[in-house]
């Protein structure tokens, strides 16, 4: 089973985005970890010890089949394999890799706190997740929201990790729905209008689109959604269901498998018109 996690990143020695970039490139590299997505670099003040640079913040999401202490040891050796050293508490580092929540899980061990026990605190991981997930929830169902997040204030934007734009919402956010701006977005899923074919050409590519929406993938359409269009011409048109570069495997294989399921329909599923298997069954 797939579990998605945010990971808050931060550093404040040598170059810093350099150093966010080599962590998620370390962690791109384990065949249990997924990169789903990658928030845009925070400049914030430092927090807990004040007389130290500034830090670049960035939070990941991630989807993995770890545990969350399996996952834990791997941020770890991360850390020392980027040469992180032992110091003071909340001083300067070359890279610091935090999991802020787990799924719905709650951790509470020694070495492992889930949710992060100061995330709520902290002005550089709350926004940066909220950017990435903003409907992010806490184990209990509630909404991670800003407020009272004042501590580690944000002071500037430093822009995408290094090497990892095409997982880094656009300023303004996702595109859902629309168009997207800029090239390099990859087809997932199309179908043709036609006269003949009536409304029915657009169903297969909106129920696309709503399980993308689903598993949180970003999606656009080309030229636009197929159900906000009416030529009175009835031309043909291909319509193209498009996601980023980085999304465009998993979109592809989540597609296949949902198509490759079978359909059940249940008789009291609200708001279907459809029969049961019962219903369609000829009388004797």
């Amino acid at each position: 089973m797939i579990t998605e996690a945010l990971i808050g990143l931060g550093s404040n020695v040598g170059d810093r985005l350099a150093n966010l970039s080599r962590a998620l490139e370390a962690l791109r590299g384990f065949d249990d970890v997924y990169l789903y997505g990658v928030s845009n670099v925070v400049e914030s003040e430092p927090w807990g010890v004040s007389e130290q640079p500034p830090f670049a913040n960035a939070v990941v999401r991630i989807g993995t089949t770890l545990r969350a202490d399996q996952l834990l040891e791997i941020l770890k050796d991360i850390e020392a394999s980027l040469g992180r050293q032992p110091g003071p508490r909340y001083g300067p580092r070359v890279i610091d890799l935090d999991i802020l929540l787990f799924g719905d899980e709650e951790w509470q061990a020694d070495d492992l706190v889930i949710p992060h026990p100061r995330l709520a605190e902290r002005d550089f991981a709350i926004t940066p997740l909220l950017e990435l997930v903003p409907d992010a929830t806490w184990p209990d169902g509630s909404p991670v929201v800003r407020e009272g997040a004042r501590e580690g204030r944000i002071t500037g934007s430093l822009g995408s990790v290094p090497g990892f734009g095409d997982l880094t919402p656009p300023v303004g956010g996702w595109v859902t729905g629309g168009r997207p701006e800029g090239p390099g977005w990859e087809e997932v899923s199309s179908s043709r209008f036609g006269a003949h074919r009536g409304a029915s050409f657009a169903a297969q590519l909106l129920f696309d689109a709503a399980i993308l929406e689903q598993e949180g993938i970003p999606f656009g359409w080309d030229p636009m959604p197929p159900n906000e269009e009416y030529s009175p011409w009835s031309l043909p048109r291909l319509y193209k269901l498009l996601v980023p570069p980085a999304q465009a495997a998993r979109a592809r294989q989540l597609l296949r498998d949902t198509h490759a399921a079978p359909i059940v329909y249940e008789r009291d599923t609200p708001g279907l018109g459809y029969p049961s298997a019962d219903d369609a069954a000829p009388e004797e």
